[in-house]
């Protein structure tokens, strides 16, 4: 086990590249967004992200990023904690406040406050301290990001929360999956999730009703084809996936398999939900192997609360009471299966 540190300089400041090493796979991270730029399982990479670092960094796709203090959407214009009411103002839709605001987690440097190696795995802890107002959420809020390399091929990131306030908090993960060789589109790619349920949403994504995925293209409670599945919704106002799942209590597992490389991952994880997201929306920056507009070329799994759960008494709420510490973990084990 191995970890790598080295400062460079980019268009956005100092940050860090950390790279955590095991016999079988290399995970590279950034400090800024405290987030996964690649990852290398026997020597293949396993995400699709921009060619140069600096568009990875700036891109409001998200490639990689941590994202908070709210992940998925709130809703304009404004939600209570109790009987106090905070604005919400529009950022990436007309309606809606998108993953935490104009300037989120996803475009802070993360200070690098721990890192450990050991025969079994290697982690390193980055920290970024959120102030009271910031992006119009109440309180001052820590947040620890530690990534585990362990060498079981698993990937796992836990956070660690607190804030001096009654506060709304909501952290995932947003790396974009592609586990192609020669990386087009992610048709022959194998899904499962073990779900019940799917947020159902209107064009504006907000939410209709809590749906049973029984006989809709939602349900992926048996392994299905990503590339038939976005078929049947590739008329809708999404034009692919953009949903969430409640996931099931009893087998909290997510399962992706490539048909053409035959390397696979599965993912668990504490939190009740998962938004899936198929890279709806063209691109115009260079991604890696990508030559067009890069539309269903990957697809992003992110656990979470529900998005907009506190405006909802059936949902999630998300909120994060005062000293109360917040832990969650996301974990991606990597396979090949022959």
């Amino acid at each position: 086990m191995k970890l790598i540190r080295k400062q460079v300089q980019s268009e956005v400041g100092a940050i860090e590249l950390i790279t955590l090493e095991s016999e079988k796979m290399s995970v590279d991270l950034t400090s800024y967004g405290a987030a996964i730029y690649q990852i290398l399982f026997e020597d293949h990479e396993m995400l699709l992200s921009p060619v140069d670092l600096n568009q990875f960094l700036k891109s409001t796709a998200y490639y990689g990023k941590t994202v908070g203090r709210v992940s998925g959407r709130l809703v304009v214009p404004s939600y209570q904690i109790d009987e106090k009411s905070y604005i919400v103002e529009p950022v990436g839709a007309k309606k809606t406040n998108l993953h935490g605001g104009k300037v989120g987690f996803s475009f802070k440097n993360f200070d690098i406050i721990n890192e450990e190696v050991t025969p079994q795995a290697v982690s390193v802890t980055m920290r970024y301290m959120s102030l009271d107002g910031e992006e119009n959420f109440p309180g001052h809020l820590t947040l620890h990001v530690t990534y585990t390399l362990n060498n079981q091929n698993e990937l796992r990131i836990d956070y660690d929360a607190l804030s001096d306030k009654d506060t709304l908090c909501n952290i995932t993960c947003h790396p974009y999956f592609n586990f192609q060789k020669k990386k087009t589109k992610i048709f022959n790619h194998v899904l499962s999730v073990q779900a019940n349920q799917y947020l159902n949403i209107d064009s504006d994504y907000l939410f209709i009703a809590k749906d049973d995925v029984t006989g809709t293209p939602y349900d992926f409670r048996t392994p299905s084809n990503l590339g038939k599945r976005i078929q049947q919704v590739i008329n809708t106002p999404f034009h692919g996936f953009d949903h969430c799942w409640i996931l099931n209590q009893s087998e909290k597992q997510v399962n992706l398999f490539d048909t053409e490389s035959k390397l696979g991952m599965t993912i668990d994880t504490s939190y009740p939900s998962i938004v899936m997201y198929t890279h709806n929306i063209p691109e115009t920056i260079q991604l890696e192997q990508i030559t067009d507009d890069a539309i269903h070329s990957s697809i992003a799994l992110e656990c979470q609360y529900e998005p907009g759960g506190i405006h909802h008494p059936s949902l999630n709420s998300a909120i994060l009471r005062k000293n109360e510490p917040y832990k969650h973990h996301i974990s991606y084990q990597f396979y090949r299966k022959d």
